[in-house]
């Protein structure tokens, strides 16, 4: 199931949420910035979001091109460890 956006576009969405990750990781916000990759990983999981479109959406947000090679790599080494800390968190009722 695709998001059901009511007030803003795909696009506009997405905008949104790489501005305030970066925000996030920018204040030292580490609840904030893990809760927010966690949440993507859901949606993608969930067949909310694909891959390739939060690749598409990432590339247009930071002004990159990574391949899809590129971004499995970036999802691997950086957002699943991140994704993992915030449900080990979770898990230890640390939150």
């Amino acid at each position: 199931m695709a998001l059901n956006l009511q007030h803003q576009t795909p696009e506009e969405f997405a905008a949104r949420f790489w501005k305030m990750l970066q925000e996030a990781y920018q204040a030292g916000d580490k609840l904030k910035y893990h809760k927010m990759i966690w949440w993507l990983w859901v949606k993608i999981t969930d067949g909310d979001l694909t891959s390739n479109q939060v690749r598409l959406s990432f590339n247009a947000a930071f002004n990159r091109d990574l391949d899809t090679t590129q971004w499995n790599n970036l999802v691997t080494t950086r957002f699943i460890p991140i994704k993992d800390r915030y449900l080990a968190f979770l898990a230890e009722g640390e939150l």
